[in-house]
């Protein structure tokens, strides 16, 4: 402690030693800047601040007197109020109000414009929303579109086309070289969904070339020159960065035929917006092939509507080559399937070509619905993977439409479904067991009403060259399978029938009469079944002109023929036809009572059934069974030899998903 205490006091000691010592020199110095600041300092500058601050107030000084002067009487302000009011500025400031008015419009216009501009706003851009002149493609000046030729398929003719596109955007030099000119434009025509887009951005990302892309609905504005402006500022574009790929797609709302004006009364066809459409028209061709053709520019215009455009656009120079993309075929929608198939997680037990053959005319774009739609239903359920009950009832829901939940059926009116639908199918069962015949096989029924039907039967069906050379004994017995809904209620209830067959018979008669009149089958050379060539439908868009008759919509005339009795003989040897395969259905289904009985049944207490089942039943009760052993049994709506297979089945299908 003591020691603690000395330190304490000798660095309180040094302390004040050494601040007195810091002290004494701050006033030292402080001491000499005071000294000379006010004895050398200010005695120098003291008359050179007495002359600014006097400039600066004798400034100030006249300004104020001018000030003043101004607003007294006889002053600038008072000649200014003389002049608005006397010299005639008033009654121009009057006259520019509407003026005014235009302008301040405009300026909001292209200030709500501006606002409009989307998100992905590229700088380049700025001034687009400014300068309505100026196209607003869709750039991808790398050809990234995410999209080649292996993303394609179904469409193999028209890809085949398209590679020397794409071998000429390669390698262009090669071209040139030889002296080869390659196709300008290229028309993509076809269906709705059929893969026109998918093709154009495929043909650039397989080049690697820059590709710009615009509907035909983007050069049309309120602004005369406009979209002619914006073509000719697209195709400066893409000369500049040649070899492009440029694609329109809609091109029949840009290209729509020239109609002119013909007479008087037609004047006001012939408005301001046909005008400018036509003159967008007339750049798009000059463009194409005018004076200042740019090589290197491929053309693509894609539309489901070729019979509205010009007929100067489609000549060879312009669009060179017309490439049609068709529905797929059975082959064309299986490799959709896989190529969509690929983003999902589909189940081994699925098979994809099933679907592929029982689903024609559909399209590249519905095929990927379904796959998705069946995805969805799986996740729904709960299941791992795509089963087949969710690609049965994805193809329900995109075909006829979702199940009904609020309708209930009585059990008259689901017996009535039910007998018509098994009488249907079962026809066809038993015409291919018995007969051989070549018609399509049920695969499944259901009496869950959905969207606008109580009942559904699928079939499968046949390959697609069955149906390009019909034979007389194959519709025949299509004709059997019609009428096979009305036979089994006449069987069950004798003539007590009901409506619910009443569209297959509409299907029937017009089966009938198509073999009697236009392919000829039945009697041939009876009634001839080609209408004279002067006497063809015209093409025509709109309603209907021409007189209303029966047999003449399938001759596909547009006046009356002479022979006026022709369609009376028609339908007198139709209602023979069908009586007759009428009879022949009776007597089958009446030797396959008790199947039909045992089928309507099984129907009735699971709402669904399929094929094979069908199968299983026909084979368990052959013809002529009496229907009294299906009375006997413990539950005749059962099927005890079916449920046992299908658990098994079940149990190997979700072991396979999990």
């Amino acid at each position: 402690m003591v020691e603690l205490g000395m330190l304490t006091a000798v660095m309180t000691a040094a302390a004040v030693i050494v601040g007195a010592f810091l002290a004494s020199a701050v006033f030292a110095v402080t001491s000499f800047v005071f000294v000379v600041t006010v004895y050398v300092m200010w005695p120098v500058a003291k008359p050179f601040l007495k002359l600014l601050f006097g400039l600066i107030f004798g400034i100030l000084e006249r300004v104020w007197d001018k000030v003043a002067d101004a607003f007294t009487d006889g002053g600038i302000f008072s000649k200014l109020y003389e002049l608005y009011t006397f010299g005639g500025v008033s009654a121009s400031i009057e006259m520019l109000k509407p003026i005014m008015l235009v302008f301040v419009t405009m300026v909001l216009l292209v200030r709500f414009t501006l606002s409009r501009r989307p998100k992905n706003f590229r700088k380049w851009d700025i001034w687009q929303g400014i300068e309505f002149s100026q196209s607003k493609p869709q750039a991808r000046v790398d050809g990234s579109t995410g999209v080649t030729f292996n993303d394609v398929a179904g469409i193999e003719e028209a890809v085949e086309e398209l590679q020397e596109l794409v071998r000429y955007l390669k390698n262009p030099e090669l071209f040139d070289k030889m002296g080869i000119k390659p196709p300008h434009g290229v028309l993509l025509e076809g269906p709705p969904g059929c893969g026109k887009t998918l093709v154009a951005k495929a043909i650039a990302g397989e080049a690697g070339v820059p590709f710009y892309q615009m509907a035909g609905s983007e050069f049309v504005e309120v602004l005369v020159g406009v979209g002619s402006a914006r073509i000719r500022d697209l195709f400066k574009r893409a000369k500049v960065n040649k070899p492009s790929v440029i694609f329109i797609d809609e091109i029949d709302a840009l290209a729509t035929r020239r109609q002119g004006i013909f007479s008087e009364s037609t004047d006001h066809l012939y408005n301001a917006a046909t005008q400018e459409r036509e003159t967008t028209l007339n750049q798009l061709l000059i463009e194409l092939d005018g004076f200042d053709t740019g090589k290197g520019v491929i053309f693509l215009g894609a539309t489901n509507r070729r019979d509205l455009l010009d007929p100067a656009l489609l000549r060879p120079g312009r669009f060179d080559r017309k490439i049609r993309i068709r529905p797929p075929n059975a082959k064309g929608r299986l490799e959709i399937l896989k190529v969509h198939a690929r983003k999902v997680k589909l189940s081994d037990t699925v098979d994809l070509s099933s679907y592929a053959q029982n689903l024609p005319g559909w399209s590249g774009a519905k095929l990927a619905q379904l796959l998705q739609e069946a995805a969805l239903v799986a996740v729904r359920r709960g299941h791992n993977s795509i089963l087949h009950s969710d690609m049965d009832d994805a193809v329900d829901r995109l075909t006829v439409g979702p199940r009904r939940v609020g309708i209930e059926l009585g059990h008259q009116g689901q017996c009535r479904r039910a007998i018509t639908e098994v009488g249907t199918a079962l026809t066809s069962h038993l015409l291919r067991q018995y007969e051989n015949a070549e018609v399509e096989r049920c695969d499944r029924i259901s009496i869950n009403p959905r969207g606008q039907t109580l009942s559904q039967v699928v079939f499968h069906r046949l390959d697609d060259e069955s149906y390009m050379f019909e034979r007389l004994p194959r519709l025949l017995h299509r004709l059997q399978v019609f009428l096979g809904g009305r036979a089994a209620e006449e069987v069950i209830y004798g003539r007590d029938t009901s409506r619910a067959s009443v569209n297959y018979l509409a299907d029937a008669s017009w089966l009938a009469r198509k073999i009697i009149t236009i392919w000829n089958m039945k009697n041939p050379m009876a009634i001839h079944g080609e209408p004279p060539p002067w006497v063809k439908r015209v093409k025509f868009v709109g309603p209907r002109l021409d007189f209303g008759g029966s047999l003449y919509d399938d001759y596909d005339l547009i006046e009356p023929p002479i022979n006026f009795n022709l369609d009376d003989d028609v339908a007198k040897k139709t209602e023979e036809l069908i009586c007759d395969m009428y009879g022949k259905t009776v007597t089958l289904l009446r030797q396959h009572d008790t199947a039909l009985l045992k089928t309507v049944k099984v129907l009735l207490n699971r709402t669904e059934i399929s094929g094979d089942e069908i199968d299983l039943i026909l084979s368990r009760y052959p013809p002529n069974t009496p229907t009294s052993l299906l009375l006997e049994e413990r539950d005749p709506a059962s099927l005890p030899f079916v449920d046992e297979k299908e658990g098994q089945h079940n149990n190997i299908e979700y072991s396979l998903s999990s």
